[in-house]
Order: structure tokens, then sequence, then C-alpha cells
């Protein structure tokens, strides 16, 4: 074996690794005067490890290097200042976005744009079908309404929460992981809303609550991740929610909300404990 570095801390040598592994390149950690020491396994990786040793070290949250660790079960790198909490409406959503939070940015302006342009078209034909004989014929009908808004502190609210909750899966799980999270509350959250009410409903919410369940009950079960949402978010949507159930806040789609909250909540619960489980196992070795 060949030395490759020496970190001050042990969360990072750990992403670190997981970032080595990924690629395949085999190192051994171990605690020495303070600091955790890293060993590889091969020295004939020693120049391949070391080039990747500096960009991690120019910028550790590089997507690259969250994902990997994020694949290989290991706590994600908390930012410095923030003690592992993801900042509400931070005011540095651009710079923290990733590939799908920017893309249904992106998108859902678009949409919200086009009656401008094109008439009501678009939003007809991405609407949920008036039966569920029609969405066996276009399945992706089942997802686009959370591309669909009617007014601009609609579209305002539920992209500030999108923005903020889907950058912190984003970062410091995958890109994949919020794709799938995304499509499966909202699936769930427009489903529902369908069978209470009927086919004119649209919004991001149902998937911003789901985002919220995930990351709530994903942080209460595995809180050696070093992320988690703050209590006062929690209670403010929980609030919101009950406000908009007792009819204060007008015409919204209150089964849309609750259905995409438990689905992500049971999402974020099963995956913490998968991850949690995975790494006390690798702990264990």
């Amino acid at each position: 074996m060949i030395e490759l570095a020496r970190f001050p801390h042990a969360q990072p040598a750990r992403m670190f690794a997981g970032v080595l592994k990924a690629q395949g390149i085999a190192s051994v950690l171990h605690e020495e005067d303070g600091q955790t020491v890293m060993h590889l396994e091969d020295p004939a990786r020693f120049d391949e490890a070391r080039t990747l040793l500096e960009a991690f070290a120019r910028n550790p949250n590089d997507p690259r290097f969250s994902d990997a660790a994020w694949q290989a079960s290991e706590p994600a790198q908390p930012r410095q200042g923030e003690g592992g909490q993801p900042p509400l409406f931070s005011g540095r959503w651009l710079s923290g976005m990733g590939p799908v939070t920017k893309l249904v940015l992106i998108v859902t302006l678009l949409v919200y744009l086009s009656p401008m342009l094109f008439g009501s078209g678009i939003y007809r034909a991405l609407m949920f079908p008036p039966t569920l004989e029609g969405l066996m014929s276009q399945p992706w009908r089942l997802f686009t309404p959370m591309l669909l808004h009617f007014g601009v502190l609609h579209i305002a609210f539920n992209l500030l929460w999108w923005l903020d909750l889907g950058r912190t899966i984003e970062r410091y799980q995958s890109s994949l992981q919020l794709v799938w999270v995304t499509l499966v509350t909202s699936g769930i959250s427009s489903l529902a809303q369908f069978l209470a009410s009927g086919p004119a409903f649209g919004g991001l919410s149902g998937v911003v609550y789901g985002l919220l369940g995930y990351l709530w009950l994903y942080g209460r079960v595995n809180p050696h991740a070093g992320y988690a949402l703050r209590r006062e978010i929690v209670i403010f949507m929980l609030v919101w929610l009950v406000i908009c159930y007792v009819g204060l806040a007008g015409i919204v789609a209150n089964e849309a909300h609750l259905a995409g909250l438990i689905s992500g909540c049971v999402l974020g619960a099963l995956t913490g404990y998968y991850r949690r489980r995975r790494f006390y196992e690798r702990s264990d070795k």
C-alpha cells in the first residue's frame, strides 16, 4: 500500500473514499495523530487518485463527487457555516442548482408563459386527462400537471420551494434520486387529486410536499447523513397544509398536497433506513 493523503477530519476522507471506489480504486482509512490517513491498495493508481484528489480539494461540492459519495452510502459533506442544514430561501439558488433542478425550473417557466404565445393548447395537452382510460393511452399526463400554474403567486411559491428542496436532494444525493422521487410523488399526488376533484388542477405543490416529506423522514431515520430539514420549515409547511384544508387559502389542491407529503415520507423513511444499514455494514468491515 501507499499513502495518498491525510485529512484533518474523517468525513471528507470517507467521502473521497467513495469517489475512489466509484473509479474502482480501493483505499484504506485509519486514524493517526488526530488525522485520517488514506492509503491506496494499488500503488500503480497513485497518479490517477492524486489527480482526483486535487480536483476534490478545489471543489468538494462538485456533483460528480457528491453522487459518488451517495452511491457509496457515505455521509454528505456539510456546508461550512450551516451545520449541515440546507438554508431556506438562501439566495444562492443558481450556484447550488443541479441539472434536474434547473431543467424543471426552466420548463415550468416556459409552460407558464406559453399561453401568451400559443394560446391554451399546451396547457390542455399537459392537463390530466378527463378519464383514467385516457391516461392509459397518454401515461405522461400523470406527471405533466406539475408543470401547470395559474397565477404569479402560485408559480412563485412553488418554484421557490422546488429550488430549495430539489437542489438539496440533487446536491447531497444525486440527480437520479431527485428524478425518481419527483416522478413518484408527482404521479401519486396527481392521481389523488383527480380522484377527489377531477382533471382541472395543476402545480408543483404536490411534488413540493413530496420532497418535504422525503427530506424530513430521511433526515430523521438516517441522521448521520449530515443534513436535515430545519424544524421550523416542517412546521410552517404542515401549518400551511392545515390552513388550506380548512379553506382559509382559497381553492387549492389539498389531496395532492396530502398524498405528496405521505408518499414522500414513505420514500424518505425507506431510503433513509436502507442507507443507514449500508453505512453501518460498511463501518463494521
